[in-house]
């Protein structure tokens, strides 16, 4: 008995470390999708559509390039590779990173529509900022998860860097789990329901996985919900993460 509860733990404790890094590569690839099918449309309507890298740069074989860039080439699952090789290299070398693309309707969808949260804008905006918002008497905005895509663009534009514009996005979301955990346990069924508007490399075992410890953390009394953030500096064609941020995102990878 002794020996099965240690396998447990032990199983459990791997699979959140693998859990984190994929937390993190989710909320940039959800844009990165959304981009890329709006190029395609674009492209089938014969107009011409122009997107702002502003993303995190990385190393490639042919030098450096953005994810986003990168995503809309070759794909999510090689600006997963190249995230992972910019970061940890050599001795310190990371484990393949899992990844899930999909549009913020999606995302809505599998947290399901109607499901609301409240967030207060006063943790992201100073006075001013949210003053032009309308939430200078009442910090406080409640929205679904069908809207939650429009308060982030809204909290983005009054954000001043792209750090700060990820971590709108990781706040935001972080309220909805916060708020009903249960979200957390229903998510792997919304992603299966929804597989055909979804680009991703887990399995259907790797989702089982996934739907047994999000059930067993849901139900925890104790369970803490956050979200890390990686410091970036501006850079040619994008942003590239500090030392600061370096050593935040090999400590998720690692």
């Amino acid at each position: 008995m002794r020996s099965n509860r240690g396998i447990f733990w032990y199983s459990l404790g791997l699979t959140l470390l693998l859990l984190l890094p994929m937390v993190l590569t989710v909320a940039f690839f959800t844009d990165q999708y959304q981009k890329q099918q709006l190029l395609r449309q674009a492209s089938a309507a014969d107009s011409t559509l122009h997107i702002e890298p502003g993303s995190l740069r990385v190393s490639a074989p042919s030098g450096t390039t953005t994810l986003a860039e990168c995503a809309l080439s070759a794909g999510a699952g090689r600006a997963a590779q190249l995230l992972v090789g910019t970061v940890a290299t050599g001795e310190t070398a990371a484990p393949a990173l899992h990844y899930i693309a999909a549009t913020p309707a999606t995302w809505a969808d599998c947290a399901g529509r109607t499901a609301s949260a409240r967030i207060d804008t006063a943790s992201l905006l100073d006075a001013a900022a949210r003053t032009r918002l309308g939430y200078d008497e009442d910090p406080i905005a409640v929205c679904t998860a069908a809207q939650a895509s429009e308060l982030i663009a809204q909290l983005q534009a009054a954000l001043p860097g792209a750090g700060e514009g990820c971590m709108a996005r990781a706040a935001v979301w972080a309220a909805f789990l916060r708020q009903d955990p249960a979200l957390l346990a229903g998510l792997p069924d919304g992603l299966r329901s929804r597989s055909a508007r979804l680009l991703t490399d887990l399995l259907a075992a790797d989702l089982n996985a996934l739907g047994e410890t999000l059930a067993y953390l849901s139900a925890r009394t104790a369970l803490t919900i956050d979200y890390t953030t990686a410091a970036v500096a501006a850079a040619r064609g994008g942003v590239q993460l500090t030392e600061e941020g370096m050593a935040a995102v090999c400590a998720l990878l690692l």
